[in-house]
C-alpha cells in the first residue's frame, strides 16, 4: 500500500516503528548492513524501513527476532 492510500495517523505510526528500529540500531552500534545481515533482510529493505516506508508483517517479526524482543515488548517501548 502506498502512503497516498494510508491516512495521515497511519503513516506515522509506520514512520516512528522505523525510527525506533534505526535508534535500536545505532544504539547497538550496527550499520544498516550489518543490522541486514542479523534479519536477512538486504540493507535496502533496513533503508526502506528506517525512513517510514511500509513493510510486511513478516519483515517487522525478523526485526523483533532480531533485536531479541517480543511483539508486546517493542510496542511497549515505543509507547
Amino acid at each position: 500500500m502506498s502512503k497516498k492510500n494510508m491516512q495521515e495517523h497511519q503513516i506515522k505510526r509506520i514512520e516512528e516503528i522505523g525510527l525506533f528500529i534505526k535508534n535500536w540500531r545505532l544504539n547497538e552500534g550496527y550499520s544498516q548492513y550489518e543490522f541486514s545481515k542479523i534479519t536477512n533482510k538486504h540493507s535496502n529493505t533496513i533503508s526502506h524501513i528506517e525512513v517510514g516506508n511500509n513493510i510486511t508483517l513478516l519483515t517487522l517479526l525478523d526485526c523483533l527476532d532480531a533485536m531479541e524482543m517480543t511483539p508486546a515488548e517493542f510496542f511497549e517501548d515505543m509507547g
